[in-house]
């Protein structure tokens, strides 16, 4: 019997699929490869088009987002010794595993976080299984299988890379003494997909390094045959990141509201026609949160759900009347609380709101306690925040 070779580890940074052959038992060699397609999902966030964070933004809060099907959707993972059988250790049990054991060559930290090119920034991922070949063949293992305690369909935070992501085993071929092997791409074969999120971590370089370099990839340990061989993932480069900078467009805006019809009597307050009207600014780069807060110029009180009204004669305030703000769903806004726009895009643009006249009361009246009739107006000032 000759001596169990050793196993080496390979890397390479093509851009589609790849591979780390071993031989085993000097007959045949056993590969796993993991097929991405050829995924970049870093790259649309150039130095053009970078990610813009505050430096006062939380930390642990989550800069950039990338959902299953814009990070590495379907990741193929499949095994082969090439057709050829070969003889395995007496650890054999018949099946092999893939799982994640570092990214960028360093191992997850405690959280399971991995470490980027910038020190205030961290990427945490996400796995799930899709699918797995469930066909039955004579003479083999289940070529696919999930592995114990995991689901299809349901995602795993990678905390611990090796019992997080073992996802599926993949099970040999073997002949009637079970004494030679063979695996193969055409029956052992598993999906799964991932997900990513940037984390602020602490303070972040503001500069024209990509967050994640060139050469950045995941690392897939393959488990079963005695050694260590590894495969790895590359997942594109890019993210560059900037200060945000947003501004209202327009200093000065005035949105007619039509007139009232006066109302002696019914359920107050009484809304009239809702009118909308858009708020246009614009940002410097991709902006994670935005958000609008509306203040009555004419009062210190918040959490108001009308803009005191005051008649354009005399500029005094007027009773049993205002005018209310409301979102582009028709929710009533509150002055002083602050309405999320979520994320903007680099250059213009617009968010809708509406307003409407409000009677509150039977009466309207003057400064001088007179039924009020003629032109009024109310006031915001608006205050845009991003991060």
């Amino acid at each position: 019997m000759k001596n169990w070779p050793a196993i080496r580890t390979c890397m390479s940074y093509a851009a589609l699929t790849l591979a780390c052959i071993f031989p085993v038992s000097g007959l045949a060699a056993l590969h796993c490869d993991i097929d991405t397609g050829g995924a970049a999902p870093f790259s649309p966030y150039t130095r053009e088009n970078p990610v813009a964070v505050d430096q006062g933004t939380p930390d642990y809060t989550v800069i950039l987002a990338l959902d299953y099907a814009q990070f590495l959707p379907n990741m193929r993972l499949t095994c082969s010794s090439d057709g050829a059988d070969f003889s395995a250790p007496a650890s054999f049990d018949g099946t092999v595993t893939l799982s994640l054991s570092s990214a960028n060559d360093q191992a997850l930290d405690w959280a399971g976080e991995a470490s980027t090119a910038n020190n205030g920034i961290k990427m945490k991922m996400y796995i799930k299984a899709v699918s797995y070949n469930e066909e039955t063949l004579p003479d083999s293992y289940a070529p696919a299988a999930l592995a114990a305690g995991k689901r299809l369909g349901v995602e795993y935070p990678i905390l611990n890379g090796k019992d997080d992501t073992t996802l599926f085993q993949f099970g040999a071929q073997y002949n009637d003494g079970k004494t030679l092997y063979k695996f193969d791409a055409v029956h052992n074969y598993a999906i799964e997909s991932m997900r990513v999120e940037l984390i602020k971590f602490g303070w972040m370089e503001y500069n024209t390094q990509q967050v994640i370099p060139a050469g950045s990839h995941l690392t897939f340990t393959i488990d079963g045959m005695s050694g260590v061989a590894t495969v790895d993932v590359p997942i594109g480069s890019g993210v560059f990141i900037a200060a945000p900078s947003c501004s209202l467009d327009h200093q000065h805006q005035t949105v007619g509201l039509g007139n009232l019809n006066n109302h002696t009597e019914g359920t107050f307050p009484i809304e009239g026609p809702l009118v909308r009207f858009g708020v246009n600014f614009t940002c410097s780069t991709y902006t994670n949160n935005v958000e609008i807060t509306f203040d009555d110029a004419n009062s210190a009180l918040n959490a108001s759900n009308t803009l005191v009204a005051h008649s354009t004669a005399d500029g005094k305030a007027l009773t049993g009347l205002g005018v209310g703000l409301y979102d582009n769903d028709g929710k009533a806004i509150l002055t002083g609380v602050k309405q999320s726009l979520g994320v903007a895009q680099q250059g213009k643009n617009i968010a809708f709101f509406q307003a409407a006249i409000v009677q509150t009361a039977a009466n309207i009246t003057d400064s001088t306690s007179n039924n009020f009739t003629g032109q009024f107006s109310a006031k915001a000032n608006m205050t845009i925040t991003y991060y």
